[in-house]
């Protein structure tokens, strides 16, 4: 289950994960995909329906 979200380094997202049964936590650094130059599909042709 999703415990937390902190800022990491760079405006990626340290997102910290717990099981309430085990108790196990899990860290995870997550890279913000829209402040990537690698997302393509941002400059896509979708428009809203209006």
């Amino acid at each position: 289950m999703l415990a937390r979200i902190e800022l990491g380094p760079n405006g990626s997202d340290l997102r910290t994960f717990e099981c309430p049964k085990c108790e196990h936590v899990q860290k995870m650094l997550v890279k913000d995909l829209l402040q990537s130059a690698n997302t393509g599909w941002t400059e896509g042709g979708l428009r809203s329906p209006n």
